[in-house]
């Protein structure tokens, strides 16, 4: 990846999509946009968490294509290294990731690739002026989807942190991986694992892990996506 010139009063942008058309169009919109600058465009993840500082990146569009623990994952790996980052996630309405689990993971905005210019560059102002951002066309989905057949899921009571190391106890990170990576001591990471499984009624990883697969937060062999 070749990083754009990009001065100072100009907000900075990382596109992540290897749809390398859409990912080019949607760079050609943002460079047109007077005080935006796409500052860099690779197709994963892993090849933008070493660019975000070197790069001052402020917002990156990351485009999902997979649903559950995968999709919340890459976004919290993504504020592990840059916690002050706003990531707006697009993703096809087909893989039905309610909102509000998204922006709970630490999203900034929730949109499809079916977005209008207008709309995404809105989405981009807005989100950089530290608001968070739903499109119209996602409320609208699951709000039909709820008049059909109201959906809930456990994993809704827990905080946004249980969720997180949840989402790392079902990825099989060890207690000492995950408080190294949180910047928490494992005594810490044991009590929000207690808590988590007192609020699931739960008694073990594996119990856990299961619990996961039949909520689609999780394949079963409990992979996360590695783009």
């Amino acid at each position: 990846m070749t990083p754009s010139p990009v001065s100072d009063n100009q907000i900075r942008v990382l596109l992540i999509d290897d749809y390398q058309l859409l990912r080019h169009g949607l760079a050609l919109l943002i460079d047109r946009e007077p005080g935006m600058r796409v500052a860099g465009e690779v197709d994963s993840v892993e090849e933008a968490l070493p660019l975000l500082a070197a790069l001052r990146v402020e917002i990156v569009v990351l485009h999902l294509k997979t649903a559950g623990l995968a999709a919340l994952d890459m976004n919290q790996r993504l504020l592990r290294v840059m916690p002050q980052l706003h990531v707006v996630v697009m993703i096809p309405l087909s893989l039905d990731i309610q909102p509000s689990r998204m922006l709970q993971a630490g999203a900034s905005a929730y949109v499809t690739p079916c977005i209008t210019e207008a709309e995404m560059l809105w989405t981009l102002h807005l989100v950089h002026s530290g608001q968070r951002a739903i499109s119209p066309r996602i409320v609208a989905h699951f709000e039909r989807q709820i008049e059909v057949e109201p959906v809930s899921s456990p994993f809704d009571q827990l905080s946004e942190r249980e969720l997180q190391i949840a989402l790392m106890l079902v990825d099989h990170q060890k207690v000492n991986q995950i408080s190294r990576q949180l910047n928490i001591s494992n005594k810490t990471v044991y009590s929000y694992r207690y808590r988590i499984f007192s609020k699931l009624h739960l008694n073990s990883d594996v119990e856990l892990t299961i619990l996961a697969v039949k909520h689609g937060l999780t394949d079963v062999h409990g992979h996360s996506a590695t783009r």
